[in-house]
């Protein structure tokens, strides 16, 4: 228990102290603080940051961004799944597909960028593009790539189905010189193994003489279909006329002039805009590659992405907030929309409204030259009828939709999936008399997720630069504006107590006695305030009552007739002033 004294000597100290404290200039530092830290959060810390992240993404010559963009330093994930049609004869009288997928066969894609040509005054930088695809067996396992697989057939009935659409006159040329290349046609499906169908070629014999078996032959190698083998053989294959080959000059913006070009595609092989949909909105490039985005996007921008391979562009919408190897991150994702009920996309349709893809589909007969329908994989977010029609569809939005991972800040892609499925749009062939009775369905083909994820010595440089600076941003941020406020309100209150007192005044009362001589306006004799003996003679002050009232205004007190006098002391010093 505190001893009463000693309470006293910590309060008589703690007056002390304060009383040293200069609390108008605290209130002014505190201001200066609260001040400086909201033109340094706000103004200097946000400019700084923006001119260090333009100048580590700009695709000038020699810097880090340039390199990885032509050449990313490790490979992406490609994945393919494939569906195995298990009643094929069922289907060609007619009925309802069945298949089961397989997959995933696990590739590394390399990708590429060489022949580059700087162009200052454009500011764009022109390359181009090499894909390479390297099958990984061990993270395919127990997959091989020897399985055996039935699909439907990609040139036979992309072929007559193609030729029925838009050349129908010329169906029974067409029609006979399938029958002869393939020796003859029996059925429209194709059973093979899996390697030979993505990547190792399946043989098509062109050795006939005859005029439809040639014009066929050499109108597939025209359409990029086939490649040669040999004098008399062309090799088919879904991905071998792609790997390790050229895809393509582009030309981008490098973002020195404007860091929201970043990437951006001013044209590809030579064309500033495409020149295979009816009207100019659907024919522009619009975005990146998809391999770069430009920093200091929004919640409300999209990132769009131009592909050659199905010939359009497309933009993820956000999605909410996500987090990344516990980075806050944003989350966006893919909607194919609906091209029926959307005018703006009618130029993606053959014949509007009527004519059009269903919902959260694209057609992509335009750009391939095939019956091929692109959808997320297993028709997940499409129209519920697509996968009704065929059985052993599974669609679900963890496996199948399509997303990334984006910091907005820095326009970092930190974890991406795109997945895209390819099926064809099948329908009896007229008067065929093998693919007259095939169902009218879109058929799934194969899907395809081309992903990455950034590894913890990616992760942590942006954690260690962005957001490091971020958080202490942030802390000086709140630290300045807690501190500066409340020092601010502090000091100037406690300099307002101190320089303002408060006089506390007691009224005297007038001196009324018995005696006729002690009316108003006599002094009063009291001791000297020192307690030392003596007396001084305090004037009595009247009050306006008695001055009106008590001397009916004839007769002046004798305090007020003394005011140009001096006071009469008893005392010969006041050892105390009065308040």
């Amino acid at each position: 228990m505190n001893h009463p004294a000693l309470d006293v000597i910590k309060k008589k100290i703690t007056k002390m102290k304060l009383d040293n404290v200069n609390f108008k200039k605290m209130a002014i530092i505190c201001a200066c603080t609260l001040v400086g830290g909201i033109v340094f959060s706000f103004g200097m810390f946000p400019a700084l940051l923006k001119f260090m992240i333009k100048q580590n993404l700009m695709l000038k010559p020699g810097t880090q961004m340039r390199g990885m963009f032509e050449k990313i330093p490790f490979p992406l994930d490609f994945k393919l799944y494939l569906f195995h049609v298990t009643n094929p004869d069922v289907v060609m009288k007619g009925g309802k597909p069945r298949v089961r997928e397989i997959g995933p066969y696990f590739f590394e894609e390399w990708k590429e960028k060489y022949d580059t040509v700087d162009n200052e005054e454009d500011d764009t930088l022109t390359f181009t593009l090499k894909n390479t695809w390297i099958f990984r067996p061990d993270l395919s396992k127990p997959l091989t790539g020897d399985e055996i697989i039935t699909i439907p057939h990609p040139l036979i009935l992309g072929a007559l189905l193609m030729v029925q659409r838009d050349r129908e006159a010329m169906m029974p040329l067409v029609s006979k010189g399938m029958d002869i290349i393939m020796h003859p046609l029996t059925s429209g499906f194709l059973t093979t193994r899996v390697m030979d169908l993505l990547f190792d070629g399946i043989l098509i014999d062109c050795s006939s003489q005859e005029f439809s078996a040639k014009a066929l032959c050499s109108g597939l190698e025209s359409e990029g279909a086939v490649m040669p083998f040999n004098e008399t053989h062309f090799k088919f294959s879904m991905f071998g006329l792609k790997n390790g080959t050229d895809a393509g000059r582009w030309v981008v913006y490098r973002g020195v002039k404007n860091i929201m070009d970043l990437g951006r595609v001013v044209s590809y092989n030579d064309e500033t805009e495409m020149d295979i949909y009816d009207g100019d909105e659907c024919n522009r490039f619009i975005g990146t590659d998809s391999t770069i985005f430009p920093p200091f996007l929004t919640t409300k921008d999209k990132l769009w992405a131009w592909s050659p391979e199905i010939c359009r562009s497309i933009g993820a919408e956000y999605g909410g907030k996500s987090k990344y190897a516990g980075l806050p991150m944003s989350f966006f994702k893919l909607d194919f929309g609906d091209a029926r009920n959307e005018p703006e996309h009618h130029c993606y349709c053959r014949d509007p409204p009527e004519i059009c893809p269903p919902k959260g589909t694209i057609d992509l007969a335009p750009c391939l030259g095939a019956p091929i329908i692109g959808s997320k994989p297993h028709f997940y977010d499409a129209d519920p009828k697509l996968g009704a029609a065929v059985d052993g569809l599974t669609p679900n939005e963890k496996d199948h939709d399509v997303y990334i991972h984006f910091q907005l800040l820095s326009g970092t892609p930190v974890s991406a999936a795109k997945r895209l499925m390819f099926s064809m749009e099948i329908e009896p062939i007229r008067d065929h008399p093998v693919l007259g009775d095939l169902p009218t369905v879109i058929l799934p083909l194969f899907w395809a997720e081309e992903g990455a994820s950034l590894n913890k010595t990616w992760t942590n440089q942006l954690k260690y630069t962005l957001f490091l600076g971020l958080r202490f941003n942030a802390a000086v941020k709140w630290l300045t504006i807690i501190i500066g406020t409340i020092g601010t309100i502090v000091g100037g209150f406690m300099h307002y107590k101190r320089t303002t007192k408060m006089v506390n005044v007691t009224p005297v009362q007038s001196v009324n006695g018995s005696e006729k001589g002690k009316g108003a306006g006599m002094m009063v004799v009291g001791h000297s305030p020192d307690g030392k003996g003596g007396s001084v003679t305090t004037p009595v002050i009247p009050t306006a009552k008695e001055l009106l009232n008590g001397n009916n205004g004839r007769n002046l007190p004798t305090v007020i007739e003394g005011m140009d006098k001096p006071q009469k002391v008893t005392v010969t010093e006041m050892q105390q002033e009065r308040y």
